[in-house]
């Protein structure tokens, strides 16, 4: 409980993908517009707010790690976790010594009147603020993202909520419910906020973004979207969030080509698996031909596209003969880059009850050994960048270089940096390429 009467001061943690990210700056945003002073997690603070992972082992003993350390800062401090894990065991999150509030995804929109309560009245065990968003019927939920609260150059814009996959790996489902998407007038008017706040870049997020509009009564599509925001705002570029190879469509192709200067030619599609008898096991709905095949049409219909992907490695089955066959349809794609994960068991997803589940070691050699992979493709495709010319977003300034990211989604450092600054887009001529970045001059002086 909070005694004087000083603005209190909050700070935040993120843990996960780019929509909890999203959702750290939404809830920053509530706090500020309330007279919360924005603080370093590292620091003390009154409050402090840890939005949680639980899509593997790891980010869940983060989570917990964060809890720690939050009260290390100041044992006195209020501390609310939020997120995936939170929705998924409140009850153990709950139990934690120093946890004094746990609000599920999809009851983000109190946070601020629940923190309020806390800081004015002594709670003598935790608020829990959850409910079954798997059968509750919910819609999107509507939180205005305030463009003071966004600590990037680039802004996300998350249009899209929820998963009704159900990969037999994954427990997003059961974390942030069934699909939900927000309503297209929200997304633009949101757009044109963060392009007057001077966002030259917005990135499309969501948990299943391919399958934006499906429950919506007009069915609106993750093109049409796009379309309205190049023909409604100003934005200087749009890029896309991770998609699923099924929703990667004609009009979406058609977007991209017709608005080729202001939609990034970058496409986050995750393979997860390079075996059929895995991706069938998996749940994936498509086959690695297929796969294959979409990566080869988008290569000849989108000018200078390129490619990035999600792999699970050691999934329950994958034999040394079937991460092989994963290796051989690796080396058929020429990914940027290829994220790489060891296969972590959830409670209470099929696949963690499967036969043949694969050594915890194993798995992570097989991650090492396409780590090792994707770094010699990055190499050989960063040559491909000599002497042309690409779009950089700033996102840092030294004294010595600037550095930021090009359309294709790969870091550039330029110098010499004049009179450069964080959020500058500038053309710049690619004069050298490393292992893993690009260096060049701008356009100007060469």
């Amino acid at each position: 409980m909070k005694e004087d009467c000083s603005m209190p001061t909050i700070a935040f943690a993120t843990l996960g993908c780019r929509v909890n990210q999203y959702d750290t700056d939404s809830m920053r945003g509530l706090f500020i517009a309330q007279g919360f002073v924005d603080a370093s997690f590292n620091s003390p603070a009154d409050v402090y707010v840890i939005n949680t992972c639980s899509v593997t082992q790891m980010g869940e003993k983060k989570s917990r790690q964060l809890i720690r350390r939050a009260k290390k800062y100041n044992p006195q401090g209020i501390v609310v976790v939020t997120g995936c894990y939170a929705q998924l065991s409140p009850e153990e999150i709950a139990s934690i010594q120093g946890v004094d509030a746990v609000i599920g995804t999809n009851e983000k929109k109190n946070i601020v009147s629940i923190v309020q309560q806390l800081l004015h009245t002594e709670a003598f065990e935790p608020v829990t603020a959850i409910h079954d968003i798997r059968h509750s019927g919910d819609t999107f939920e509507e939180i205005p993202l305030y463009p003071s609260a966004v600590e990037h150059t680039r802004a996300d814009l998350k249009i899209q909520e929820g998963c009704n996959n159900f990969c037999t790996y994954c427990i997003i489902p059961y974390t942030r419910g069934a699909l939900k998407s927000r309503q297209p007038d929200a997304i633009v008017e949101e757009a044109k906020r963060l392009v007057k706040a001077g966002f030259k870049e917005l990135v499309l997020t969501g948990i299943h973004l391919g399958a934006y509009g499906k429950e919506l009564p007009d069915k609106p599509t993750l093109a049409h979207i796009l379309k309205r925001l190049v023909q409604e705002t100003d934005v200087a570029r749009l890029r896309l969030g991770s998609i699923d190879s099924l929703e990667v469509d004609e009009a979406l192709i058609e977007v991209f080509n017709a608005f080729n200067q202001r939609i990034c030619p970058h496409l986050h599609i995750p393979i997860q698996a390079g075996s059929n008898a895995i991706l069938k096991a998996m749940n994936r709905q498509y086959t690695k031909e297929e796969y294959v095949e979409l990566i080869q049409v988008l290569k000849e219909k989108i000018n200078n596209v390129t490619f990035s992907t999600d792999l699970i490695l050691g999934f329950p089955g994958e034999t040394e003969e079937l991460f092989s066959e994963t290796m051989e349809t690796l080396r058929g794609i020429p990914y940027s880059h290829i994220h790489a994960f060891p296969y972590s068991a959830r409670p209470g997803t099929p696949a963690a009850k499967m036969m043949g589940q694969i050594d915890m070691a194993e798995r992570k050699r097989r991650v090492e050994i396409v780590n090792a992979f994707s770094a010699r493709q990055k190499k050989s495709l960063l040559q491909g960048f000599l002497h042309k010319t690409v779009c950089v977003l700033i996102e840092r300034v030294d004294q010595t270089r600037a550095e930021g990211f090009c359309e294709n989604y790969e870091r550039v450092y330029i110098s010499p940096v004049s009179t450069l600054k964080q959020g500058d887009m500038v053309m710049v001529n690619i004069i050298q390429a490393t292992d893993n970045a690009l260096y060049g001059i701008i356009k100007e002086d060469v």
